[in-house]
């Protein structure tokens, strides 16, 4: 997003939040597919006090739904795809229950409830308005079976379960026609194990671990793209200069031409050279389109990964403006290279040894430290939900929120601009 779009959204956050009133702070997790794409998020949420626990309440539940769902907007937080939303006992038991989009909101019931019948009720009147309804933290001893016939899924925590009881838990729950989501997964050989099992869907940090990938070295031409990019990024690098560059790399100039020339520029004329796109869009956005251009060139990451990279980059970038830093380019690049060593499979040290960065990149990336380093530190805090960890200098909680939100909603767009469409269909769990 550019600075000034980014200026007036953050001073509307700010004019529209009284000093002193508390706001829902609103993340989202990525629930994944078989093929690793992304087909859900399930939002997580806190009041406002940062050392606030995540967990269900009436009270959070109705204003993390005020804000995800009517202020900040259910598409800005997660596109076109499903979200879940956990409901406490007091929302299913309401009369009526709450209903809120009913084609987007998949109701979370936790698995530990009494089978009360007030409880029953509101589920089946949720289901006849027609959402979706998924049974959380499955466990056989707390889990009252009246509720398997009500719910569309079972979210399963791997880590509760050996893998005997597995063995028995997971065909009997496909026999009810019940699709299985897999919580808590952290390894690739867990990931893979689960969907051999029968689960269809997937949550954790397993894609994330770059520990899990084999990748011994990184490709010559990877780290050739990644060295352009770092060099992009100088605040001494002249127009001419990202001209040349950008010329030499023909994947790097064809993908950039073919965004430019896409309908979401709406460009009078086709743009034919890197030249032409520098008069027309100027430096920054040509910056950002090459930074696209050369994450898509790791052609066998998941694009969640991608867009993750990218949300921590503007969200690094915007904490630096909102702190008054200047230039904050590499914070941007912070933000983008931290998932570096998850994408090209290798140390991230081994990775900055190749890569003309300055300093205050390097340290962040490779130690944690520095100004950049508390940044990275936030961003990743936020998109994981860990309020308490989640801040950078003095900046309030709401503006924190406004830089996450606006992060995420800049990477998905930036991400879609350069794909084909089509790609990544939503996946809603109901029965089989």
């Amino acid at each position: 997003m550019p600075a000034t779009n980014l200026n007036q959204s953050l001073n509307a956050v700010a004019a529209a939040t009284p000093e002193g009133e508390t706001i829902a702070l609103v993340a989202r997790q990525p629930v994944y597919g078989r093929a690793m794409n992304v087909v859900a998020y399930e939002l997580q949420y806190a009041d406002g006090a940062q050392d606030t626990p995540g967990g269900a309440s009436r009270d959070k539940t109705l204003r993390m739904l005020a804000d995800a769902a009517l202020d900040i907007g259910l598409d800005r937080l997660a596109g076109a795809l499903p979200v879940y939303i956990r409901y406490p006992r007091e929302l299913l038991a309401a009369d009526p229950p709450l209903s809120v989009q009913a084609g987007r909101v998949i109701i979370e019931v936790p698995g530990d409830l009494p089978p009360e019948a007030a409880i029953l009720g509101g589920i089946r009147a949720l289901r006849e308005r027609g959402h979706y309804i998924a049974l959380d933290d499955y466990s056989p001893r707390l889990t009252h079976p009246e509720y398997l016939d009500l719910v569309d899924a079972v979210k399963v925590s791997l880590p509760d379960f050996s893998a005997d009881q597995l063995a028995r838990l997971v065909p009997d729950l496909i026999q009810r026609g019940l699709r299985l989501i897999a919580k808590s997964v952290t390894t690739i050989e867990q990931f893979e194990q689960a969907s051999q099992a029968g689960f269809e869907s997937f949550q954790g940090d397993f894609l994330q671990r770059p520990e899990q990938l084999h990748a011994q070295r990184a490709p010559r031409n990877a780290l050739a793209t990644m060295r352009l990019v770092a060099t992009l990024q100088s605040a001494e690098c002249t127009i001419r200069e990202v001209e040349h560059l950008i010329a030499q790399d023909v994947t790097m100039s064809y993908r950039v031409l073919r965004c430019i020339n896409s309908s979401f520029y709406g460009l009078p004329h086709k743009v034919d050279s890197i030249h032409q796109a520098l008069v027309l869009l100027g430096m920054d956005t040509l910056r950002q389109l090459c930074l696209l251009a050369a994450l898509q060139q790791l052609d066998n990451s998941p694009p969640s990964l991608f867009v993750t990279a990218m949300a921590r980059a503007h969200m690094c970038e915007q904490l630096a403006r909102l702190a008054g830093e200047s230039p904050t380019a590499p914070y941007f690049i912070t933000g983008l290279f931290s998932m570096l060593d998850v994408l090209m499979g290798m140390p991230m040290a081994s990775i900055v040894d190749e890569l003309p960065l300055a300093p205050i990149v390097e340290n962040a990336l490779v130690a944690g430290e520095g100004d950049a380093g508390a940044a990275l530190a936030c961003a990743r805090a936020y998109e994981s939900a860990t309020w308490v960890q989640a801040r950078y200098r003095d900046i309030p909680p709401h503006l924190i929120r406004a830089a996450y939100l606006d992060a995420v909603y800049g990477a998905e767009q930036a991400l879609l601009n350069m794909q084909p469409s089509g790609a990544g269909a939503a996946q809603r769990p109901g029965r089989r």
